[in-house]
């Protein structure tokens, strides 16, 4: 839990903004540990990580959580069944939860705040957000692979 805090007070101070959109590296990462962790793990870390993120953006708490919740459960239920070895994988996780993330938040906005330009938000927000989270998904991905690999003690050459 403390990792998870860590993680999302560092996302919230130091990373940049790109295209004035944060990066949400958050999001980007329990979608892509969603194909190599246990479905546990990753729901805590989306919990957790999103009930730090509500507090730390001054949202309504568990608007995040829930968003992220949601998200990773239908990525892990939509590509349980595909073999996480597919390098574009996690190219469609992230697109397909990332999706699922913006249409859920904006719901959750319309709902807490009220109505606001649905084209403005998708233009401004979502297409930004999207683009630069799709960028370092690959290596992400890569990098949990080899260390869920290290973990397991895994050789990765053949030792015949």
């Amino acid at each position: 839990m403390l990792m998870v805090a860590f993680l999302v007070i560092l996302q919230r101070i130091f990373v940049p903004q790109v295209f004035h959109v944060h990066i949400h590296v958050l999001m980007m990462l329990v979608l892509v540990l969603v194909l190599v962790e246990p479905l546990a793990v990753v729901m805590r870390w989306a919990f957790y990580g999103g009930i730090f993120y509500d507090v730390l953006s001054s949202s309504l708490l568990g608007t995040h959580a829930f968003v992220l919740l949601v998200a990773a459960w239908l990525v892990y239920v939509l590509l349980a069944r595909v073999t996480s070895e597919n390098w574009l994988l996690p190219i469609i996780a992230v697109l397909v939860g990332g999706t699922i993330y913006y249409v859920l938040l904006g719901l959750l906005m319309y709902v807490a705040v009220g109505p606001f330009e649905v084209r403005d938000y998708l233009v401004s927000i979502v297409a930004p957000a999207m683009i630069v989270v799709l960028v370092p998904a690959l290596p992400v991905f890569l990098l949990a692979r080899w260390w869920r690999s290290i973990r397991r003690g895994e050789v990765p050459i053949d030792v015949y």
